[in-house]
């Protein structure tokens, strides 16, 4: 009788699996995380068509979309953000003098994924701004977020209060209208909320190839004196 050699078999009573053939998962199937300790699961990636390209740009182009659907699925570790906050370098275009205003009241900055907008004065000194039928009327300032992608189409951004967007071409366009760059967006907040002054606000950025990250929002005013 012919000796059958199995490639694939179990050993240590199943604790161990030994691969000597081919491993098939198809799409759609799970795969726990590799990680001792960990019970994340991860999806097959999206499958990728093999490349025809005939150029490197577009081999290149083929490649990269392969590596993004790899850390979408969690097969692949996926990108950090580096995001920074700044003011708008020309607030005059903001939707009212009174939002120009109040944002000129504040300074922005960003430390381990916690955005602190510091005012020089109370937020009950600031003015009221209306925004519309939409948005309404509350003590709204302006800031800059600096993705540190070339361009914000297509990034997800969820608020603390789970509504979802996904920024546009036009948000884009807003941000350079207000002296920023495309790979920035313009973030409005209505500073009378009082969340901010205990450090309650968030959103979340996700994009592809890049994991949803949570930064945290915090309004500091000035020190009251004697």
């Amino acid at each position: 009788m012919k000796n059958i050699v199995t490639k694939n078999y179990s050993t240590d009573g199943g604790d161990t699996l030994v691969i000597g053939g081919k491993l098939v998962i198809e799409e759609g199937a799970e795969v726990l995380d590799f990680s001792a300790g960990k019970d994340q699961v991860h999806k097959a990636a999206v499958n990728q068509e093999e490349s025809t390209a005939t150029a490197v740009a577009g081999l290149k182009n083929d490649f990269n979309a392969l590596l993004k659907k790899l850390k979408n699925a969690g097969v692949m570790t996926p990108d950090a953000w580096n995001v920074s906050v700044q003011a708008c370098p020309t607030p005059a275009s903001m939707p009212t003098a009174e939002t120009a205003a109040n944002s000129g009241h504040t300074t922005v900055a960003i430390d381990d994924n916690g955005i602190t907008i510091t005012l020089d004065c109370k937020v009950s000194e600031l003015a009221d701004a209306d925004h519309g039928e939409t948005w309404g009327e509350h003590k709204w300032l302006g800031f800059g977020v600096r993705t540190g992608l070339d361009d914000v189409t297509g990034i997800r951004f969820t608020d603390d209060t789970g509504a979802e967007v996904t920024l546009a071409a036009s948000d884009a366009a807003e941000a350079t209208a207000l002296g920023l760059s495309a790979g920035d967006f313009v973030i409005y907040i209505k500073a009378e909320d009082p969340a901010y002054l205990t450090g309650e606000k968030y959103f979340t950025l996700w994009a592809d190839g890049y994991a949803e990250t949570k930064f945290t929002m915090s309004i500091a005013e000035p020190p009251v004196t004697a």
